[in-house]
């Protein structure tokens, strides 16, 4: 009883602002703008606490125990409730009609209802669990109290304060609504929900196997289909899209976190670290910051797609958040160039993504020696490192193959010869001629890759130039203006 009267009390101080600061439009902006940060920040570091939820798990073994349970309804709350992270920031931060209906006419209902069934998640999180940090109860009580308070008071301050700008009546809102709508929940699944609905289903997942192959046929007929959507609709609809997806990404590879740290997980390989990147270059439009994430992550997550990193367990958390990841690295550089979000490549834009590079290889070889020297050897007692009191896992670290020899020569056997070339100080160990093949290249593969874009830029222009003449004949025959877009809409 007393948490509704403290979220009654909390929402109603939350959303005060909207009448003290009524006629003064730009200020009310701002503080929606704050809550919906603060909620993001909130949401982040909840990520980090334990969370049981995880074993909820139909049919399968997990860490030693057979996981029969089922909590469909708590499953689907979870996932309506995740729109959250990326709605509220899309609908605060952009002049998006379409987010501002979607936070009020859905991810509201659903944080609504998660306030209902509060007990329900607090029995998860107080629970207990091996991954995460464990809290206080008290904590864990008032930190999910707090970031509630926040996910009701953002959409009923923009329902309150700009009800004016929803129009019930109007039958294009809500034809983009309920297109839309579908489009934004499934992007938004948290990692560990198909397994709750659907179980381990364990089948092969090597490489090529068919679960590989179906999911790299949907990644391609996706990123088309969204390409063809959108490339003549107007620059702000483009711009949104990739925003959009830029910001589940985000979210996304954070979720990791709720397994638990180690050093393995650390967002540096080049496929996490897109995460990180994409979030600064393409809300703040950063042109050589964009170029270097379109040759140099594009091209290791080509490399991921083709020799993916996959479990045996087809709807495992860690397969489900490979796939989503990976498939959200790939989506959204290529949709913001193809969509002219961000300028064609040019050749200086080659010297940028070189510059870049050669820093990040330096960095990732540098903390690779480092992380891997603290490992313990087999039959120690393992080392740690310790964040507030919770131990974190010194595990092998294999940046770009360079780090794991036996891997490496498993995937690429022609360069077993590299293996013979060992330098060691101390428990530091590299392998300079292994260490030049891989940086050698992985450079020429982006060069490679900057000529083919080229290209697809020549084709491009060409079938536009084709499709031009098509309309031109078309309406010279018929003697009717064409209903298909003539040119881009910058």
């Amino acid at each position: 009883m007393y948490q509704a009267v403290i979220f009654s009390v909390a929402v109603a101080l939350a959303v005060l602002p909207c009448y003290l600061l009524r006629g003064k439009p730009e200020a009310r902006a701002v503080v929606l703008k704050i809550l919906a940060f603060g909620f993001g920040v909130i949401t982040l570091f909840r990520f980090f606490l334990s969370d049981s939820f995880l074993y909820v798990i139909n049919g399968a073994w997990f860490e030693g125990v057979w996981r029969e349970e089922t909590d469909y309804l708590h499953s689907i709350l979870r996932w309506g409730y995740y729109t959250n992270c990326a709605v509220l920031p899309m609908a605060t931060f952009t002049d998006s009609r379409l987010f501002r209906n979607i936070a009020v006419g859905f991810s509201f209902p659903f944080s609504i209802l998660t306030t209902v069934y509060f007990h329900d998640h607090m029995a998860y999180f107080l629970a207990d669990s091996p991954h995460g940090f464990q809290t206080a109860s008290w904590f864990r009580y008032s930190f999910f109290m707090l970031e509630l308070i926040v996910a009701l008071a953002v959409p009923l301050m923009i329902l309150i304060s700009e009800w004016r700008s929803f129009r019930p009546l109007n039958r294009r809102d809500w034809i983009n609504y309920f297109i839309c709508l579908p489009a934004v929940v499934a992007v938004m699944i948290p990692t560990y929900v198909p397994q709750s609905f659907l179980g381990y289903n364990v089948r092969p997942t090597e490489k090529f196997s068919s679960f590989h192959l179906l999911w790299l046929a949907a990644l391609l007929l996706v990123t088309l289909a969204l390409y063809y959507l959108f490339r003549f609709r107007p620059q702000r609809e483009r711009y949104l899209l990739c925003l959009f997806l830029t910001i589940v990404l985000f979210f996304h590879y954070d979720s990791l976190y709720m397994m638990g740290i180690t050093t393995k997980r650390l967002p540096v390989q080049l496929c996490n670290i897109a995460a990180y990147f994409y979030m600064i270059c393409i809300p703040f439009k950063m042109k050589r910051m964009f170029h270097f994430c379109f040759i140099v992550n594009l091209v290791g997550t080509l490399i991921a797609l083709v020799m993916p990193d996959l479990t045996t367990s087809g709807f495992s958390f860690w397969n489900v958040h490979f796939i989503l990841e990976h498939s959200l690295v790939l989506m959204i550089p290529a949709l913001a160039m193809g969509l002219r979000v961000f300028p064609r490549l040019k050749r200086s834009s080659l010297g940028y993504a070189a510059i870049g590079f050669v820093v990040y290889f330096l960095f990732v070889f540098a903390l690779g020696t480092f992380l891997n020297g603290q490992v313990a050897p087999v039959g120690q007692d393992p080392n740690y490192f310790y964040i507030f009191d919770k131990k974190i896992l010194f595990e092998p670290v294999n940046y770009f193959y360079m780090f794991d020899q036996e891997y490496a020569f498993k995937q690429f056997s022609f360069l077993t010869f590299a293996g013979k070339y060992r330098i060691a100080f101390g428990k530091y160990e590299v392998y300079p001629v292994l260490i030049s093949i891989v940086f050698v290249a992985f450079s020429l593969l982006c060069y490679l890759f900057y000529r083919l874009v080229k290209i697809f830029y020549r084709l491009e222009d060409d079938h536009l130039e084709l499709r031009l003449s098509s309309i031109d004949l078309q309406e010279k025959i018929t003697g009717k203006p064409s209903r298909r877009p003539k040119s881009f809409i910058d």
